[in-house]
């Protein structure tokens, strides 16, 4: 079986401005989850915390699923090579 015809399981499908976004909004999450007192909601807290866990890994591997499920690809295209 050929590397092109198997499902590859990370397959880059973001700009790296899509990543960026994605980042920089997990460590808002993250920081929001350190300054906002324990005695708020700690279940509010804990569901930012595991949204910006799925945004970093979206971010670090450049690889999203829901985009993948919905055929989106915010990736340039490759230069054609002759």
């Amino acid at each position: 079986m050929s590397e092109e015809s198997g499902f590859k399981v990370f397959v880059t499908n973001q700009s790296n401005y899509d990543r960026i976004i994605r980042a920089g909004i997990a460590v808002v999450l993250i920081l929001a989850y350190l300054a906002i007192p324990s005695s708020v909601n700690s279940s509010i807290g804990f569901v930012g915390l595991g949204v910006a866990g799925v945004l970093l890994f979206n971010a670090a591997s450049g690889n999203c699923y829901i985009y993948r499920a919905l055929g989106i690809n915010t990736c340039p295209l490759p230069e054609a090579q002759e």
